[in-house]
């Protein structure tokens, strides 16, 4: 199975948004996996809205990842991360 991944970094100021991740507990920026067919444009900000309840305006590509092997029955997966400037405040 191949996966497609997103993350945004969300900065006001100095400031970056992380949140911490459900699975180990490490902060990450926030970010998840397409669903469906889903378009990256369309999953990173809803991976956005839904951990945070943020919203975003324009988004710019930061960079691509390379497919890379996971564990289990995942074997490829490709990380597009965006960054967008925010004034909102969280709800």
């Amino acid at each position: 199975m191949k996966r497609t991944g997103a993350g945004i970094a969300v900065r006001r100021g100095a400031a970056v948004l992380l949140v911490r991740r459900r699975d180990d507990g490490q902060w990450d920026v926030p970010g998840g996996g397409s669903e469906g067919a889903e378009a990256i444009e369309e999953t990173t900000p809803r991976e956005l809205r839904e951990e945070t309840e943020l919203t975003v305006g324009e988004m710019r590509i930061l960079g691509m990842w390379p497919p890379s092997a996971l564990p289990g029955d995942v074997s490829e997966t490709t990380a597009q991360y965006f960054a967008a400037l925010h004034s909102q405040e969280p709800g």
